[in-house]
């Protein structure tokens, strides 16, 4: 703890050692209770010049006193005696910064934001009931530890305690609320449990309803296999970037054979799979959830060992990758307690610990990986005399299904009425009960007349104990206490990237996989488990027979030490930017590995199709062999806007321009080259280095400073128009070479990742797939090579076209001059509020439209970018290019002798309260990549300090 190195509060620790120990648990020792009882001289150490807003606040609930030193960012820095009172002021804080925000992640959770928004979200409620993450949250509280139960206390009467000094924000009254629910431990583990859910979780219905289309289309087998799985939806990355391998660090599988029959998914299914589609479209948060792969919502990570680096010590790099909107979804503090709590970074709203950051010893941040933790089953059902007047069957035995009774209230936002909350009387939309299969879980859809259902099997519907593990993490003191602490987080399935004061790096993925008794068994029985498996038996989870005290779910699950991880690798660096681990589908088979115990070794059906991770680890075998890496080349790196796709496919593009100059090239080729449009995009192109500047001087670049806005140099302007003409060429490229080949055969398009995939695997087959399918028949050239030029560069003819026509009009003004097609022009954001004058731009001053006549912000960067701001490769107009996720914090840390240096900032502002001057206090330099330092010392906080509260208990 920094204060001990204060003179003040040195001269009070003389009765005992100047240091303390940082194991995961720590008591209070009788030498350390002596030496914070002279509080005032601890707290002294932080404490700012006198100014006009400091003061003393007694509370309620506080045990001890504590200081809140406010910095010059905004950010909170607690001081108290107890890690119980310093989380205490947590919720307290988060209360007084984000109670709305709070109170909505609670409501969504607990299927209750109706009764705070409105009927809007009632559809929404009765599906998050349905999957049950309340009730999740119930049982995993039961699993807490004691102090992870304590904690959650504290938070929760700090959050009730700020409510009942206060009143409700404005957000309250705007809703006609003046009522507020209590806060509650089981609260902040519900929106534990939606954050796990968001990152986790898949109803496996889309890839089935597709695969079922396919199969019915063709009605070949063997065609449709290797059409689906082979040329269309492949699990095979775009960039085969992949963790271990590149880091030079061993493979936890061996290779096997195996073969799954995804011919045995019924057809009679696909009515049910349709109406859970439809259903989970009109609910936003359940489509996010689902097509979080086509809108990136993952994360970069990455770490250089100390040896590579100019300091001597190891470099932490993180930004995660979340919604983007206002309050943004993270919240930094400081927490330090003089029984051992010192940790720094982002808090969720709603949540105690800092769940991403460093304390004195230990640097961690994290990245979503796409493990497979989640089971849909095709149930029989028949009626038979239970509660529910329903039973599914396994095995030829019925089993009773489950009701929970439910019911549901909506605010009715009446301006006659304060906390008009009405009760919804049952109907088809909105279920008296929710049925569950008690070997698998809630029943998503049912068909009783057909004797069917579709129920959904997730790792995160029982205990888990992900905050005991970021409680832990909180005190890590080293590797080993990190890989401990990892023992707890049970859902979620992330990759840690760490670093610590010894010099040393490490990668460990966590989250419980759980064994399927087919798989395990080392094979495949009946359908493979990304798609709607046999609810009747043969697909099951194992159960454990004897859990132990980290194994929370009750299922045998694939052990720690088989989990892809790495530390201090060969290499020297490791990147995960949600992309393979290990190698384990760069073969296209996601189901051929072999556990080293035997059975056989699966994570999920495919990762991020791994555009971040190459250009990542492209940027960090530059650095290595340039040497020594700094932490000025890692921010600069997190910036990175160049297009990987287009290193890719440009140059495939110029050869078959050049090629159709040539003589001899048919005569369709040579027409295409010969358009002058098509000569001088191609031209520009080829000067291209594939970055994606705005091009527009009311833009927002890595170039620009601090948020201030220049001019773009021409260089930045010719890039970005290159950068235009690539983008839609992109989305022309897919609808010519394959989308207008699965429409001839009436078959539904792939999603984003699998489109980009599916187009690379393509080009590099001159259009014939592994099904024998010509993509690129429709040209009727002779040649296949000739037929895949032909493609290319109509792709560009018509990206031109269009983008001197109506469909960018607003953009552009319908100008043929290229010179005027400035990416920033289309690539833009809205930082969206729950309320509309609540957005970014528009709710604060400073950051005004960038285009007249368009919504938004220019930002650099694009489809893939580790800079990551996407939007649909398909993309085709001037409001398509818009993207609405990407990086909530942007970390870079040094761990080494004396502490760790690092600098991170967040979308938006650290208040999300409208008026506050923190409301967009880190935007501007977030939108120029810009950073804050982390304070730590007593000396770092007092230079920056704005403010200093001291709350006492209440007596």
């Amino acid at each position: 703890m920094d204060a001990l190195r204060c003179p003040a509060y040195a001269a009070a620790a003389t009765a005992g050692p100047g240091r303390h120990d940082t194991h995961e648990e720590i008591t209070m020792r009788p030498w350390l209770r002596r030496a914070v009882l002279p509080l005032s001289a601890w707290l002294a150490c932080v404490a700012p010049p006198a100014s006009a807003d400091d003061g003393s606040v007694a509370v309620a609930g506080l045990r001890g006193p504590v200081s809140v030193v406010r910095d010059v960012d905004g950010v909170a820095h607690v001081r108290a005696l107890t890690e119980r009172d310093a989380l205490f002021m947590q919720g307290w804080l988060h209360a007084e910064d984000r109670l709305f925000q709070a109170d909505t992640l609670r409501r969504t959770a607990s299927g209750t934001l109706a009764e705070l928004v409105g009927a809007s979200a009632l559809a929404q409620d009765v599906q998050l009931r349905t999957i049950g993450l309340r009730r999740a949250a119930e049982k995993s509280l039961t699993a807490a530890s004691p102090e992870l139960r304590a904690g959650l206390e504290a938070y929760a009467a700090g959050v009730n305690a700020w409510v009942a000094a206060h009143p409700l924000p404005a957000d309250y009254t705007r809703l006609r609320l003046t009522k507020f629910s209590p806060w509650t431990p089981v609260d902040s583990l519900a929106i534990g449990k939606l954050v796990s859910f968001q990152l986790s979780f898949d109803f496996d219905t889309d890839l089935t309803s597709a695969w079922l289309a396919y199969r019915a289309a063709l009605g070949d087998e063997r065609l449709a296999q290797a059409l689906f799985f082979g040329d269309v939806y492949r699990a095979a990355p775009f960039d085969p970037a992949s963790t271990l391998p590149d880091a030079g660090g061993p493979l936890p599988w061996s290779a096997a054979a195996a073969g799954s029959q995804p011919s045995a998914v019924p057809a009679t299914l696909a009515p049910l799979l349709r109406r859970q589609l439809e259903r989970t479209k009109r609910v936003p948060l359940l489509e996010r959830v689902l097509s979080r792969r086509q809108h990136q919502i993952g994360s970069n990570e990455w770490a250089v060992s100390a040896r590579l680096t100019a300091d001597g010590r190891p470099l932490v790099a993180n930004d995660p990758h979340l919604s983007l909107g206002v309050p943004s979804n993270l919240y930094d503090q400081h927490l330090v307690s003089a029984d051992g709590l010192d940790a720094i970074g982002s808090s969720f709203p709603g949540v105690p610990w800092i769940v991403l950051g460093q304390n004195r010893r230990v640097a961690w941040g994290s990245t979503t990986s796409a493990y497979d933790v989640t089971d849909a089953y095709a149930e029989r059902i028949v009626a038979a005399g239970t509660a529910s007047g329903l039973a599914s069957v396994y095995q030829g035995q019925n089993e009773a299904i489950v009701p929970i009774p439910v019911s549901f209230r909506v605010n009715a936002l009446d301006p006659s009425r304060t906390d008009a909350l009405d009760t919804v009387p049952p109907s088809a939309q909105v279920p008296p009960v929710v049925l569950l299969v008690p070997r698998h879980g809630p029943v998503v859809q049912l068909d009783a007349a057909a004797g069917s259902a579709i129920t959904i099997q997730w790792i995160g519907a029982g205990a888990t104990r992900e905050l005991d593990a970021y409680r832990l993490l909180n005190r890590a003191a080293s590797l080993e206490d990190v890989r401990a602490a990892l023992q707890y987080f049970d859902v979620g399935s992330q990759n840690f990237v760490v670093g610590d004061v010894d010099g040393r790096m490490a990668w460990y993925t966590s989250g419980e996989i759980p064994l399927r008794e087919d798989l395990q068994a080392g094979g495949v029985a009946g359908a493979p488990p990304f798609l709607v498996r046999n609810g009747q038996g043969g697909n099951e989870w194992l159960k454990k027979a004897s859990p132990g005290p980290t194994d929370a779910s009750g299922y045998e699950t694939l052990p720690f030490a088989e989990m892809p991880q790495a530390v201090d690798p060969p290499e020297g660096f490791f990147v995960n930017a949600n992309n393979d681990p290990a190698g384990l589908t760069l073969d296209n088979d996601p189901l051929n590995q072999r556990r080293p115990g035997g059975g056989l070794y699966y994570l999920g059906p495919g990762f991020d199709f791994g555009l971040r991770a190459g250009r990542i680890t492209q940027r960090l075998q530059a650095a290595i062999a340039a040497g020594p890496v700094t932490r000025r080349e890692m921010a600069s790196i997190q910036a990175d806007t160049v297009l990987v796709d287009a290193q890719v496919f440009v140059p495939w593009l110029l050869r078959a321009y050049d090629g159709a100059r040539a003589a001899g090239a048919p005569a369709a080729l040579q027409a295409l080259a010969a358009d002058a449009r098509v000569a001088e995009a191609a031209e520009r192109l080829r000067r291209w280095g594939f970055d994606t500047p705005t091009g527009i001087e009311t833009g927002y670049d890595a170039s620009d400073f601090n948020g201030q806005r220049r001019a773009p140099t021409p260089r930045e302007i010719d890039a970005s128009v290159a950068a235009t003409i690539h983008a839609v060429w992109r989305g022309q490229a897919i609808a010519l070479g394959l989308d207008r080949t699965l429409a001839q055969y009436g078959l539904p398009q792939p999603g984003s990742q699998e489109a980009m995939k599916s187009l690379r695997h393509l080009v590099e087959r001159d259009g014939i797939g592994l099904s024998g399918v010509d993509f690129f028949a429709w040209t009727g050239l002779p040649e296949a090579a000739q037929r895949r030029d032909y493609v290319l560069l109509k792709a560009l003819q018509d990206a031109l076209e269009r983008l001197s026509g109506p469909a960018f009009e607003r953009a552009f003004g319908r100008s043929t001059n290229p010179g005027d097609w400035r990416w920033g022009k289309l690539h833009r954001i809205v930082l969206a509020g729950v309320f509309g004058d609540e957005s970014i731009p528009g709710a604060t001053p400073g950051f005004e439209p960038s285009v007249a006549g368009l919504p938004g912000l220019a930002v650099d960067g694009g489809l893939g970018t580790v800079d990551v701001a996407n939007h649909s490769p398909r993309a085709a107009d001037d409001g398509a290019f818009m993207f609405s996720s990407g990086p909530n914090r942007r970390y870079v840390g040094a761990p080494g002798a004396g502490g760790i240096p690092a600098r991170s900032i967040l979308p938006g502002g650290q208040s999300g309260v409208l008026g506050s001057e923190d409301y967009a206090n880190f935007l501007g330099r977030w939108l120029s990549n810009e950073t804050y330092p982390f304070r730590v010392t007593a000396a770092e906080i007092q230079r920056a300090a704005v403010s200093r509260t001291l709350y006492r208990p209440a007596r």
